[in-house]
């Protein structure tokens, strides 16, 4: 009897730790759903807040990735959002600065509609798997690839790198990759290994590995490919949809951001760097002090491409460039001073910038000045430009001295061989003495000054 109520007791306990087993089980796997959720792209149905479309604005980030890149993204980023647009990044480079590569990150996490990563051709190491990764859809063409995220330190003036292998610097990336890649739904273990071990992945391996979404051979395909997904948005946590009709609209870097792009290679930034510190320092001490000027345009657009905040450049373009204008029109020169100032000017007009995040006027009006201030410096430097020309004119003419010699004038009195009178020449009065008789109101003409006293003589009729 104590046995069948032993076995019925086990049995009930049996069951009831199956149940709390399987209630374990069943929470765990909600909890491990609701964990599993992420941000960027999630698929193809669902639920969705909004529609983004029906067309792409896209950009290229070629090169090296720089701040000039940065302001370039971030400008996108804004467009896109204004028209309720997708922006694509179309991603061809070898890296660049880690600390614009996160600017950019942060701006595109900060974005109200989805940003496409897309590897179009060629290769997204370093800094441009970074940004590659951080996008809401990633995407690469075949023959391209990604990787080698590993930090590296790099010397403009000799131009050599440096692998940095600190933990507190590597570690950082990779945290930084977990937060905004790894929150997107890529593969965590394979993020670390980008920065650790220097990983490269061609397109099939990545999205083996998830880190990429889609394998796209071109734009065209890209679009269609990502038409119809949903996508979460890490800005507000919203989901939306991508709706497209094929329209596509390429958003070009203004002409700010191209220059500042171009002389951040830095080979070139290395060279006007180089030049710049020579050529200040052999005209300094060779005594040419005015030719010094050139390599102090040179000395700042390659610290201006080297990372030098371009704002600051255009204040001392500006400033300098009005200086030496100054001192080309108030001293001696040849022109070198002068037209060195009016480069500095009309590049330091170029470099300001027009946009910033606290400014509240639109795209169009931020353009419409840019292209104002450039007409102004455009203005000011030709007008610069005719000064010193004339300027230049002038002191090449040669120096003569005034004289009275060949002057014409009116005899006053009654002038002899031995008895001198006064004339009046070009307004002024003056003793006159001559060797033939001159009477008054006869006109003379001036053939020599000795002293305070004109030796004249008759000026025939016609001559």
């Amino acid at each position: 009897m104590m046995s069948q109520k032993t076995s019925a007791l086990g049995s009930f306990f049996l069951i009831v730790m199956f149940i709390l087993a399987f209630s374990s089980i069943f929470v765990f796997a909600q909890s491990q759903e609701v964990n599993t959720q992420h941000y960027g792209y999630i698929g193809k149905s669902g639920p969705y807040t909004r529609v983004v479309g029906p067309s792409v604005v896209y950009i290229k980030v070629e090169g090296i990735i720089d701040t000039a890149m940065a302001d370039y993204v971030k400008s996108a980023i804004k467009y896109a959002e204004e028209h309720n647009a997708v922006l694509v990044i179309l991603l061809n480079t070898p890296g660049g600065y880690l600390d614009s590569a996160q600017d950019i990150v942060i701006a595109m996490d900060s974005a109200t509609v989805p940003i496409v990563g897309f590897v179009y051709k060629g290769w997204a190491e370093s800094a441009g798997t970074l940004i590659l990764l951080s996008t809401d859809i990633a995407a690469m063409a075949p023959g391209t690839q990604i990787g080698s995220l590993q930090p590296v330190m790099y010397n403009p003036t000799t131009g050599s790198y440096e692998p940095v292998n600190e933990s507190k610097i590597i570690n950082a990336i990779v945290e930084f990759l977990k937060i905004h890649a790894g929150s997107k739904g890529r593969n965590e273990t394979e993020l670390a290994r980008f920065v650790t071990h220097n990983d490269n992945l061609d397109p099939q391996t990545a999205l083996k590995y998830h880190v990429i979404n889609f394998i796209a051979d071109n734009l065209q395909d890209l679009i269609r490919e990502i038409n119809g997904s949903r996508v979460r948005l890490p800005s507000d946590n919203s989901t939306v949809l991508i709706r497209l009709d094929g329209s596509m609209y390429y958003y070009s870097p203004s002409f700010r951001n191209s220059l500042l792009h171009a002389l951040s290679d830095p080979l070139l930034s290395g060279l006007l760097l180089s030049l710049g510190m020579l050529i200040i320092l052999f005209t300094l001490a060779a005594g040419h002090p005015a030719l010094a000027a050139i390599g102090a345009l040179l000395l700042f657009l390659g610290l201006a491409g080297s990372g030098f905040n371009p704002n600051y450049t255009a204040l001392f373009l500006i400033i300098l460039g009005s200086i030496l204008l100054f001192i080309e029109i108030h001293t001696p020169g040849f022109g070198v001073i002068g037209g060195t100032g009016i480069v500095m000017l009309i590049l330091g007009i170029a470099l300001l910038p027009v946009a910033s995040g606290g400014m509240a006027f639109s795209i169009a009006y931020a353009r419409g000045l840019l292209k104002g201030l450039y007409a102004t410096g455009a203005v000011i430097g030709g007008f610069g430009a005719y000064a010193v020309y004339r300027i230049i004119q002038v002191r090449r003419r040669p120096s003569t001295l005034w004289t009275l010699e060949g002057a014409r004038g009116k005899a006053l009195d009654r002038i002899e061989p031995g008895k001198p009178g006064f004339v009046i020449v070009e307004g002024e009065y003056w003793k006159a003495e001559s060797d033939e008789i001159i009477e008054p109101g006869e006109e003379v003409i001036v053939i020599k000054k000795e002293g305070r006293v004109l030796k004249v003589i008759k000026a025939k009729r016609g001559s």
